[in-house]
């Protein structure tokens, strides 16, 4: 009988184990593709789809903690009129999932303009923060890292 009992808590404690890698699997899938749709949205000046991603309380900060995080009303108007975004590629992607946080390390390499300068190619470390609301996820922060 206890051999029965055993194997049946085994069998268990496995299948929990395999559910949740598959949904940790599920959850970087999605992420990673909401990343790249992000940014093809910001290519393509997409405002329906940048507000379904993007949160209310988005901010785009850096390293220097002496400057102050762009908020989302500013970051969307540059998006949507000063930026022309030409070609964007992630080579590297990291996403760790903790219940309905997700940190998304990439290092991603564009092809921007800003305004009527000319356009530069930049490759930049990036940390995107994500909260699942609603079964949807939306990026509360980004963080460009030198």
């Amino acid at each position: 009988m206890k051999k029965i009992i055993l194997f049946y808590l085994i069998t268990f404690i496995v299948s929990q184990a395999n559910a949740q890698n598959e949904k940790r699997e599920k959850n970087e899938q999605e992420l990673k593709k909401l990343s790249n749709e992000w940014m093809i949205a910001a290519m393509k000046r997409d405002a329906k789809t940048l507000d379904k991603i993007v949160a209310a309380e988005f901010t785009l900060g850096g390293t220097d903690l002496d400057n102050p995080a762009l908020p989302r009303d500013i970051w969307m108007k540059n998006t949507m009129e000063n930026l022309k975004i030409d070609s964007i590629n992630y080579s590297k992607m990291k996403v760790e999932v903790i219940d309905n946080v997700a940190i998304v390390q990439s290092t991603f390499y564009w092809s921007v303009a800003f305004k009527e300068m000319p356009a530069t190619k930049d490759t930049v470390n990036l940390v995107d923060t994500w909260i699942k609301r609603n079964e949807a996820w939306q990026v509360v922060s980004r963080l460009v890292v030198d």
